[in-house]
């Protein structure tokens, strides 16, 4: 089956995600300072977006990579790849983070672990002991991506089948504890066979599908529909309980059968959409990082003025939404692109030994997570 690299709707669909977040996260903010709860949706538990990156990780790994695996040689080129996408800017990101609530501890230093464990598992993005997230909060699920991709690496040492043997004891184990059938109540256990292994898993499951079978074009609406919808579906039926679902396993559902279908569409059609959606695809990493950072002192300045009195719920909501996105859209342009190509620059540069023959990554597949 011929594969074209460029996945448009899926980076239509990467250009929504960080705006749900945000929308989530402004929501649970609002509630806090000022007991505005839009659509009850400070009541959820997550928005299930960041399910959906984890399994469109585990998607684009699969799909741009699978030539690579079993082909130690390309496994440089991919580790640096990933390193020169994530720890960079997210650095800088934390740098700016501490300084900022160093400067106003009372006001955004609250609860916040500060021992040397903590440091050094935010700043390497691992896990800890006390379970604790990254200084940059929003970060928590850069730990798991990170542990994604050292799993995947190591299938770049192994040819295909046994790569499905590994990839398939590591779901199976994640599934047994997942479920409590083997109880061992340690931190890297939780970790190491957490359910976002899952949903990951379940992300290449789809890219393998999609590129040994095509899916007729109706049943590739019907699941684009579906996934879409099991979404708002998810968040209603936390409220009504419709049906007794686990929210994780239902968003990570509607996220692969979303990815299936959007994937299936686009590999059967020419799909254009406007530069706008393309460029936010592009800075949905950037956006995600940033927003809460700015959600934060946005709203402790905005509890300390009178700006919601003045305005209102809705609009200061959405004054806020546009503030975070305009903040993540400058440090893609202004901080991002530039940090990016300047590091490829002089990294690879620098390995000039390393294997021409490698997969080019889409822009799709920049900074999932």
């Amino acid at each position: 089956m011929s594969v074209r690299k460029k996945l448009v709707l899926i980076q239509f669909s990467r250009a929504f995600v960080p705006l749900i977040v945000m929308l989530f996260h402004t929501t649970e903010s609002m509630y806090s300072y000022f007991k505005y709860n839009f659509l009850g949706l400070s009541f959820l538990p997550i928005s299930g977006g960041v399910n959906y990156f984890f399994a469109l990780t585990g998607f684009m790994m699969y799909y741009i990579y699978r030539e690579s695996i079993g082909k130690a040689n390309q496994l440089t080129y991919f580790l640096l790849n990933r390193f020169i996408r994530i720890y960079p800017l997210y650095w800088i990101l934390t740098i700016a983070f501490l300084t900022v609530y160093l400067l106003f501890p009372n006001q955004f230093w609250s609860g916040v672990d500060t021992n040397i464990e903590a440091y050094i598992s935010s700043i390497l993005l691992l896990p800890n002991s006390s379970e604790t997230d990254p200084f940059l909060i929003v970060a928590w699920s850069l730990v798991h991506t990170v542990f994604f991709y050292f799993i995947f690496s190591l299938l770049f040492f192994f040819k295909i089948n046994i790569s499905k043997w590994i990839l398939s004891i590591w779901g199976v184990l994640s599934i047994v504890f997942y479920t409590g059938l083997i109880d061992i109540d340690h931190y890297i256990i939780r970790f190491l066979f957490n359910f976002y292994n899952i949903i990951f898993l379940t992300g290449i499951v789809c890219a393998h599908f999609i590129t040994c079978h095509r899916i007729n074009f109706k049943w590739s609406i019907t699941l684009s529909v579906i996934g879409f919808l099991g979404f708002p579906f998810t968040w209603l039926n936390y409220f009504y309980e419709f049906i007794h679902i686990d929210f994780d396993f239902s968003t990570g559902l509607s996220s692969a059968l979303l990815i299936l279908g959007l994937a299936s569409i686009d590999l059967q059609k020419d799909i254009k959409i406007p530069k706008v959606f393309n460029y936010l695809g592009n800075a949905a990493f950037s956006i995600y990082l940033s927003h809460n950072v700015v959600l934060d002192i946005s709203t402790e300045l905005y509890s300390r003025l009178t700006i919601y009195d003045e305005l209102g719920g809705w609009l200061t909501m959405t004054i806020l939404m546009i503030l975070m996105l305009i903040i993540g859209c400058f440090t893609h342009s202004f901080i991002e692109k530039p940090l990016i190509k300047r590091m490829k620059k002089i990294v690879f540069k620098r390995n000039m030994d390393m294997p021409k023959m490698v997969p080019k990554e889409n822009k799709s597949s920049i900074n999932i997570s």
